[in-house]
């Protein structure tokens, strides 16, 4: 039984010492791929193009710097803010005009449809037979003819 016990720590022993010398490794190795991107990101850093595209970046951010100062300066914000209340007011006198116009047009549409109501009641009237003793008598004058309503007018826009 001595043995027995004496050969379980031994064993057990093994597997760790190879799940750290594994562990070690796969440290060692990533430790050395992050200085192999450091040396790397270095090397870049210290190319001349490195340089010149930090370079046309500065002058790149300069060059907006500049013109969204110019922007500022030239009151543009101002003159599209003023832009847009014109147009706001014009719109608003359109939309009365507009409003006018419909009113015209539909006052004008109700006094047609009077006239036009009061003749088909005019005609039944005239469309009945007259009495027997209207028959000797002669016909009578043609009435005078009822101008049409004018036309609606076009709106003035």
């Amino acid at each position: 039984m001595t043995q027995e016990v004496n050969q379980e720590p031994e064993a057990n022993q093994e597997p760790v010492e190879k799940k750290e010398s594994l562990f070690d490794k796969l440290k060692n190795l990533a430790d050395k791929a992050e200085d192999f991107i450091e040396d790397a990101a270095e090397k870049v850093k210290e190319s001349e193009t490195f340089k010149k595209a930090g370079e046309l970046v500065e002058k790149a951010s300069d060059y907006v710097e500049t013109k969204v100062d110019e922007l500022e300066k030239s009151g543009v914000k101002e003159k599209l803010k003023g832009f847009a209340d014109k147009m706001e007011d014009k719109a608003e006198e359109l939309l009365e005009k507009a409003r006018e116009t419909g009113k015209n047009l539909a006052d004008k549409a109700g006094d047609l449809a009077d006239n036009l109501s009061e003749k088909l009641s005019k005609k039944p009237e005239e469309a009945t037979p007259p009495p027997a003793e209207a028959v000797t008598t002669p016909p009578p004058a043609a009435e005078e003819t009822t101008t049409p309503p004018p036309a609606p007018e076009e709106p003035k826009v």
